[in-house]
C-alpha cells in the first residue's frame, strides 16, 4: 500500500536538508502551467525511462504528485514495484498543496530562470534590444553575434548573421572574442536566461564588452523584425591559442572561487558508493562528443543546458554532482554556475582524457544524444519483463494482420509528424483512462506502437494488466516499420483537441504568449533588485 503525504509535512521535508526527490508526474503542458517550486516534472508517460536517471538511489524517499488523480498512484506503485523503498503520494495533489496557502509557480525550468534573472539584477548584465542590435547589423561596423542555444534550435530559426555557440563552449573562445574589442559582441537566444548566463560568463572570464540581446529570438519577433530559418548550425571551432586559453582561464576560476576538483580514482570511488549515495555525473561536452564515447552512467547535458534545464537532471538536489568536458575548462564552468545555484558540484580533474589514460572503461550511447534533453544513464523501469510478457510483432507481420485497434502511444508531436494507418493516438500518461475509448474490445487483438519500441512494450504489459490479454507491440517502433519501407500517415486526424503531453514554446502559440512569458521572466528578477 502506497503511503499518503500531507502537504504541511512535504513542505517541511522539501525545506530539509533531506535527500529527496518531488516528482510531478502531470503533462508537460499541466505543469507549466501550475507547479510546486523545485520540483521535477517526470510525466507518467515517460517516467521509466526518466526515472533511474532523476533518482538513481532506490532508498531515496521519493513524493510522487499529480492534480490529486490516478497518475501519482499508479507511478508510486511502479516505482514500489522496481525496488523503491521510500515512496509515497501527495495527499490530495496540487489542490490540496494550494488549499493550504502554499504558493505555486508557472513555467518551464523555473529555477533556472529565476536564477538567471537573479544573475542579471546582481550583476547588472548589460543589454541590446532587437531595434537596436538591428540598427547596428544594417549599419557600417555590423556586430558579431553568437547564439548560445543547442543547435537544433538555432537551426529552427536564428538572428540574421548569427553564429550558433552553444554557451558551454564560450570558454573555449573567450581569447579569440577578446581580440576584437571594437566590433560590437552580441550574445543571445530564444528568450533571456541563456543570453544572460552567456554575457556573465564572458565578463567573468574577462571578455567585459559582450552584450546581452534583451528578449533574445522573441524579442526580435515582437517586434516585426525578421529571423532567418534553416540555416545550418556551423559552430566555429576555437583557435588553439584560445583553446590552451581556455584551460587557464578554467584553472584561474576553480581556484578563485574554490570549485572542488576530483581524480579519476576519487570517482570510481564515488560510482562506488552510488547505490546508497546520490552520484550525477555530467557530460558537458557537446552531444556528438558523448555519442562517439563517454563515462559509463554518464548524463549528456552540454554547459549551457545544463544551467539552463537544471531540473530535468537533478531531482535530488542534496546529491552530489560531478562534470566533466575533455579536460577542465568546460567541466569548471559548468560546475561554477551549478554551485551558483547552491548545488554540491565538483569537476573530474582532466576530464574524459584523465579517465582514458588510467584505462577507464568508455561506454556509447545506443542512441546518439541531441543536446537539447538530458540523455543517457539508468535502465528503463520494466522493459524487460514488458519485452518478455507481450508479443512483439515486426513491420511484416503488423502490415499483413488486422488489429482490433492500433495505439500510438507516443508524443502527440510524433504522432502528427507519422503514424500507422488507421492508427488512434492515446496519451501514455493516461492510458488505463482512454484504452477503453480506443479499443472497446479486450479480447480483440490491439498493437501499440512508438517511435522506437521502448513505450509502446511498456503499454501493452499495462493493457495486459488491465484485461487486454493480447496487448502487443510493433518491435523497433516507427523506426524499423520506416526502415522495412512501409508508409506512415501524417496530420492530427486521431489526435485529441488540444493535448498537453508535449510543451509548446511561446513563440509556438503566439504574440500573447510571448509577452507573458518575457513579463514573466522579468518580474522574477524584482525580489532580487536593491532596494
Amino acid at each position: 500500500m502506497v503511503k499518503r503525504i500531507s502537504p504541511v509535512v512535504l513542505k517541511e521535508l522539501m525545506e530539509s536538508d533531506r535527500a529527496h526527490a518531488v516528482l510531478d508526474v502531470r503533462d508537460p503542458m499541466e505543469f507549466h502551467e501550475k507547479q510546486i517550486f523545485m520540483t521535477t516534472n517526470a510525466p507518467r508517460g515517460e517516467v521509466e525511462i526518466l526515472a533511474e536517471r532523476l533518482v538513481p538511489v532506490k532508498s531515496t524517499p521519493v513524493v510522487c504528485m499529480d492534480e490529486g488523480g490516478l497518475r501519482a498512484e499508479r507511478v508510486a506503485a511502479l516505482f514500489e514495484e522496481c525496488g523503491y523503498a521510500d515512496v509515497s503520494v501527495l495527499e490530495g495533489g496540487l489542490g490540496a498543496w494550494e488549499a493550504q496557502g502554499f504558493p505555486t509557480a508557472s513555467g518551464t525550468n523555473v529555477p533556472s530562470k529565476d536564477f538567471g534573472e537573479r544573475i542579471h539584477v546582481e550583476n547588472e548584465v548589460p543589454e541590446i534590444t532587437a531595434r537596436e542590435l538591428y540598427d547596428l547589423i544594417e549599419g557600417d561596423t555590423p556586430p558579431r553575434i553568437f547564439d548560445t542555444r543547442t543547435e537544433v534550435e538555432f537551426e529552427r530559426f536564428c538572428v540574421p548573421t548569427g553564429r550558433s555557440l552553444p554557451g558551454g563552449e564560450l570558454i573555449l573562445h573567450a581569447w579569440d572574442l577578446d581580440q576584437d574589442k571594437e566590433t560590437p559582441l552580441i550574445i543571445n537566444c530564444a528568450g533571456r536566461t541563456r543570453s544572460i548566463i552567456g554575457t556573465q560568463a564572458l565578463h567573468r572570464l574577462g571578455v567585459t564588452h559582450a552584450r546581452a540581446l534583451k528578449n533574445g529570438g522573441m524579442g526580435i519577433i515582437l517586434e516585426g523584425l525578421q529571423l532567418e530559418e534553416g540555416k545550418p548550425s556551423e559552430i566555429p571551432a576555437p583557435s588553439e591559442q584560445s583553446r590552451a586559453h581556455g584551460e587557464v582561464l578554467g584553472a584561474q576560476v576553480a581556484e578563485e572561487e574554490g570549485i572542488p576538483f576530483v581524480s579519476v580514482e576519487e570517482l570510481r570511488a564515488l560510482q562506488a558508493e552510488a547505490g546508497s549515495c546520490t552520484l550525477y555525473v555530467l557530460d558537458v561536452r557537446l552531444a556528438p562528443e558523448f555519442s562517439g564515447g563517454h563515462i559509463p552512467g554518464a548524463i549528456s547535458i552540454p554547459g549551457g543546458q545544463a544551467a539552463q534545464r537544471t531540473d530535468e537532471v537533478v531531482a535530488v538536489r542534496a546529491g552530489k554532482i560531478v562534470t566533466y568536458c575533455d579536460k577542465n575548462a568546460r567541466g569548471v564552468m559548468a560546475a561554477y554556475w551549478l554551485r551558483e545555484m547552491g548545488l554540491d558540484v565538483s569537476v573530474l580533474r582532466g576530464g574524459l582524457t584523465a579517465w582514458r589514460e588510467a584505462d577507464g572503461a568508455i561506454e556509447k550511447p545506443s542512441e546518439a544524444a541531441s543536446g537539447e534533453s538530458p540523455a543517457g544513464a539508468g535502465e528503463v523501469l520494466l522493459l524487460e519483463q514488458a519485452r518478455s510478457q507481450a508479443r512483439a510483432y515486426s513491420s511484416g507481420e503488423a502490415s499483413a494482420r488486422r488489429f482490433g485497434a492500433i495505439l500510438d502511444v507516443d508524443l502527440s508531436s510524433s504522432y502528427e509528424r507519422g503514424h500507422l494507418p488507421g492508427s488512434l493516438w492515446v496519451s501514455r500518461g493516461r492510458l488505463e483512462e482512454q484504452a477503453p475509448e480506443r479499443a472497446g474490445n479486450k479480447r480483440a487483438r490491439v498493437i501499440c506502437v512508438c517511435d522506437d519500441g521502448r513505450k509502446s512494450a511498456l503499454s501493452a504489459l499495462a493493457l495486459q494488466r488491465i484485461g487486454y490479454r493480447r496487448a502487443g507491440y510493433l518491435e523497433g517502433g516507427k523506426k524499423a516499420w520506416r526502415e522495412a519501407g512501409f508508409p506512415l500517415e501524417t496530420g492530427r486526424e486521431g489526435l485529441d483537441e488540444l493535448p498537453k503531453d508535449v510543451q509548446l514554446k511561446p513563440y509556438d502559440i503566439g504574440r500573447s504568449a510571448m509577452e507573458g512569458y518575457l513579463t514573466w521572466e522579468e518580474n522574477l528578477g524584482k525580489k532580487y533588485a536593491r532596494k
